[in-house]
């Protein structure tokens, strides 16, 4: 490196001091001579003494150029010769050894091509080119953290899904059409069998239990293609065999009845989860004071202005779908809504520069908080219970986050503002994490 760097830098001395006013006073030659004999630079005797402080200020400044390019060429040298290292941001698929850089690029491969849905990014991180599974560990107390976020459960929303299927397919108009259709009358004549009930109630555990956890798309099309290969499966035909063979109504018109009951069904159980993931949420939000609230919607504003920072340095098509997504995080209503109570903080620190987030980027920011404080709990506040990656997949698991990121990022499709939505969360875990080390740090003082 030596053997290289020399020659080239005695070139810069040469090509930099041979252009001076007074050729007879300082030459390229004689700081080459000096650099070679001296083993430094040697400034030479001005002969007019009269200009010394011109050629004094101009030689420093010619100077302190050659040890810029320098430097430059030394980081040059050795990017060129250094060997790939993985990010520390990077991911490694356990089973393929495949390196992804996003948590939802991670669990789409593992679910979609391996059929693992419950691997969780952050145990798979790699740093130094060694993934950081086995240096993880994982306390019983822990395990209960790293499950989905979801508390809603088949047995606390099955009775009420099932009551209102049988009523959607009783009230439905195209079935009553020319008059009470087979399939209204099959829906009534079961209506009380704790059997049939019992019957629908196993076949959507199997596939509810696998996966409870529908907040990312990939989790929701694992999801569902278990559940249309279940449609197909055997467990049908046993149930059609077992529970409506004697019902009086052909064996065709009990089939047709199953699946609109099954498609019917999944609708209902998941919008039940909806409603019962809103109501633990706003008992969740209850416990956040108005102060705190405030400063949650003056971070908003911050979060918004530092990632349209970050995206305006990107190029083409990628800059404009990054922007265009961190647009819609901004409030264009000029009416007050029931979230304009919590702009007091942000007003008074206004001069005129400052963002307001929409009302559904605040509730999705609220709804990182209320995670992260569900995660944390009564636990003490150090380095593994704020990790990061932890909290950013706990967070992405929540099913509110993932309802008010497909309010506010209506037509995108999810690939693209998933990745903002990563950038998003990695900024607002950041930005508390300065004040809760000073908090920490004043204690200990």
């Amino acid at each position: 490196m030596k053997q290289k760097l020399l020659p080239l830098i005695l070139e810069l001395f040469a090509i930099e001091y041979s252009f001076f006013p007074d050729a007879g006073v300082f030459r390229g030659y004689d700081a080459i001579s000096a650099v070679k004999n001296e083993a430094g630079l040697k400034l030479p005797y001005l002969v007019k003494t009269s200009n010394m402080r011109k050629y004094m200020a101009t030689m420093m400044q010619h100077i302190f150029l050659l040890i810029i390019r320098t430097l430059i060429l030394l980081l040059t040298l050795h990017a060129r010769s250094r060997k790939r290292t993985f990010s520390v941001q990077d991911i490694c698929v356990p089973i393929a050894k495949k390196v992804l850089k996003t948590i939802s690029g991670f669990r789409g491969h593992t679910s979609k091509q391996h059929g693992k849905s419950n691997l969780k990014a952050f145990q798979h991180k790699i740093q130094d080119g060694e993934v950081l599974q086995d240096q993880i560990t994982t306390t019983e107390s822990d395990k209960s953290q790293q499950s989905t976020m979801t508390t809603v459960t088949l047995d606390s929303i099955f009775h009420s899904a099932y009551n209102n299927t049988l009523k959607c397919i009783e009230e439905d108009p195209m079935y009553n059409i020319f008059g009470e259709s087979t399939i209204v009358q099959i829906a009534k004549s079961i209506s009380d069998s704790v059997e049939v009930k019992t019957f629908f109630y196993d076949l959507f555990r199997e596939i509810f239990n696998s996966n409870p956890n529908l907040s990312l798309n990939h989790d929701r099309e694992l999801f569902f293609t278990k559940f249309h290969a279940l449609r197909l499966s055997s467990s049908i035909d046993k149930g059609y065999t077992d529970h409506f063979s004697q019902n009086g109504f052909t064996n065709l018109d009990n089939k047709n009845f199953t699946q609109i009951v099954m498609l019917e069904l999944i609708n209902q159980l998941l919008t039940q989860q909806t409603i019962q993931e809103q109501k633990s949420s706003s008992i969740n939000h209850s416990e956040l004071s108005e102060n705190d609230q405030n400063i949650l919607f003056y971070i908003c504003g911050y979060i918004i202005r530092a990632c349209e920072k970050r995206y305006s340095k990107l190029k083409g098509d990628l800059r404009s779908m990054k922007i265009n997504c961190i647009e819609q995080l901004q409030s264009t209503s000029t009416t007050h809504s029931f979230v304009s109570k919590y702009n007091k903080w942000t007003e008074k620190k206004d001069r005129g520069g400052l963002i307001m987030p929409s009302d559904n980027f605040y509730l999705l920011t609220r709804e990182f908080e209320t995670v992260v404080r569900k995660h944390l709990g009564d636990q003490e506040l150090n380095a593994k219970s704020l990790l990061h990656d932890k909290l950013k997949e706990l967070i992405m698991e929540s099913l509110m986050v993932k309802y008010y990121s497909e309010q506010i990022f209506v037509g995108i499709d999810y690939d693209n503002y998933v990745l903002i939505l990563e950038d998003i969360i990695h900024l607002f875990l950041t930005i508390p994490g300065f004040s809760t080390a000073k908090v920490i740090r004043n204690k200990l003082i």
